[in-house]
């Protein structure tokens, strides 16, 4: 694990803030590809992006507040805010992500479902990116393997998502310009990545679960976002 890349005095560069970063960097010279394919303004994708960031790391953080300690966390208040110390889901990410999206859509009055569609390439690959910052700090580990392999005990779950988030990108990317309908490049993201996270969640050991239940959250969350995201696909393709 290499969770810190250097220090600069008394400045620390974390290898998971550095990837994030990266993710950020790629996914908005996409996005702003695609804006001038669309004929949006650039301008728009660099104004959304600064608050989908924003939006996305609020969702992920009280998402995972909720559901891994939320008394512990509510005894020690001040703990909440430092997310530098780990604790971000994806999930909480993806709606904090689509509520930013539908207010910056209603005050900008343009459509929600092709700011989303236009967006969508950017938001699996800069996933992918993330997990690389993930192997490198060590979180998101997988249950132990029957025989280590390279060296490693645990599933490389980290690697599995990388992958299969990069050929979600490039799936979307070869359909960007063939589906035709506001909105089914996002919901066919949505339905992608929800398939490729019960997969990899098969093999994580740091699921978390509904409260005591014993229901692992990733699964409960990417089997209703499928769903959800399979009818609207349907019925929007048939308007």
């Amino acid at each position: 694990m290499h969770p810190i890349i250097a220090k600069i005095g008394p400045f620390t560069i974390y290898s998971y803030g550095m990837m994030v970063a990266i993710a950020f960097l790629f996914g908005i010279f996409i996005a702003k590809r695609e804006a001038v394919r669309k004929n949006i303004r650039p301008d728009m994708v660099y104004d959304f992006s600064f608050y989908l960031l924003v939006g996305s790391i609020i969702g992920a953080r009280i998402y995972y507040v909720i559901f891994f300690d939320l008394k512990g966390f509510l005894e020690d208040s001040v703990s909440i805010f430092k997310v530098w110390q780990g604790g971000l889901a994806i999930h909480g990410g993806i709606f904090g992500g689509i509520i930013t999206g539908i207010i910056f859509s209603r005050v900008r009055k343009i459509s929600f479902w092709a700011l989303a569609d236009l967006i969508a390439p950017s938001i699996i690959l800069g996933q992918a990116i993330g997990r690389i910052g993930c192997f490198l700090n060590g979180c998101c580990f997988g249950v132990p393997m029957v025989k280590p392999l390279f060296g490693m005990e645990g599933h490389p779950t980290q690697i599995y998502e990388l992958i299969l988030d990069f050929i979600g990108f490039l799936l979307l990317w070869d359909l960007r310009k063939k589906i035709r309908f506001e909105g089914g490049l996002f919901l066919l993201y949505l339905m992608t990545y929800s398939v490729i996270r019960i997969i990899v969640s098969q093999f994580r050991a740091d699921n978390l679960y509904l409260w005591n239940t014993g229901i692992t959250l990733a699964d409960l969350s990417s089997l209703i976002i499928f769903i959800i995201a399979m009818v609207l696909f349907i019925r929007k393709r048939h308007v």
